[in-house]
């Protein structure tokens, strides 16, 4: 036993550089699970916010088996997020004369935004578990699903922004990460903001399947997470050519 854990501990999978890669990896796999969660749902587009009590009832059983599966991805999809901020944190303790505050303002924020994946998948299954309830049970548990899909979005903004950061305080000739980046997660949080609002209407361009509170954030958020993930890997993989020739 000891020397096959110990023939796996030597192995590429088990080296620093793999375990980086998987970390940038899991980043790619957040987005693609949690864009899956709303397709199986059939919630893309989203349902809307001025359907009557019976006629959400209705999407539910019509779905019912497609909410089943897409409540768990929402879940996956947060776990998958973990990896990628832990990646993030490592690669930014890399640069030189930053205030550790930033790298874990950044790993606090990841860890407490996870649960904006993790609690509307739970609300979701909630309220796709019994559909022979009062019609207004569920409508209020699609509510609170909406609503915290859409308005918990201010830790991925304060993670944001430290990444931004400390992206911009690297002065480097050959910095860590690319400028670009440090503006994909300026911008990106920024168009999250109108969701913010999504509890006052029912209908118009601020309602929660209106573009600018869903379909808007929603790309935003995938496209930093693609963005974050392939830079995090090229700096992994710069790291470790670094200590190659080192040694």
């Amino acid at each position: 036993m000891n020397g096959l854990f110990g023939s796996w501990g030597r192995s590429w999978l088990m080296s620093p550089r793999a375990f980086q890669y998987a970390c940038a990896a899991s980043g790619i796999l957040s987005a693609i699970t949690g864009a899956a969660a709303f397709i199986t749902s059939g919630f893309l587009p989203p349902m809307r916010p001025d359907w009557t009590a019976e006629e959400t009832v209705q999407s539910y059983r019509d779905h019912h088996k497609g909410i089943q599966a897409g409540a768990s991805l929402l879940i996956v999809s947060g776990m998958f997020f973990l990896p990628l901020t832990a990646g993030i944190f490592s690669q930014m303790r890399r640069i030189p004369n930053l205030h550790s505050a930033v790298p874990a303002l950044q790993l606090g924020s990841g860890a407490a935004a996870i649960f904006a994946f993790m609690m509307p998948g739970v609300i979701l299954a909630s309220a796709n578990f019994r559909l022979d309830r009062p019609v207004e049970i569920t409508q209020a548990l699609n509510e609170l699903f909406w609503l915290t899909v859409m308005m918990p979005w201010q830790p991925l903004m304060m993670q944001s922004f430290a990444l931004a950061y400390a992206v911009i305080a690297d002065t480097r000739p050959k910095p860590l990460y690319p400028k670009p980046m440090a503006i994909v997660n300026i911008v990106a949080p920024i168009v999250y903001i109108p969701p913010l609002t999504v509890h006052c209407f029912t209908t118009g361009l601020l309602a929660w399947n209106s573009v600018f509170s869903f379909w808007v954030p929603s790309i935003a958020c995938v496209i930093q997470l693609l963005v974050d993930s392939v830079y995090l890997a090229k700096a992994a993989n710069e790291e470790t050519e670094a200590i190659e020739k080192e040694c």
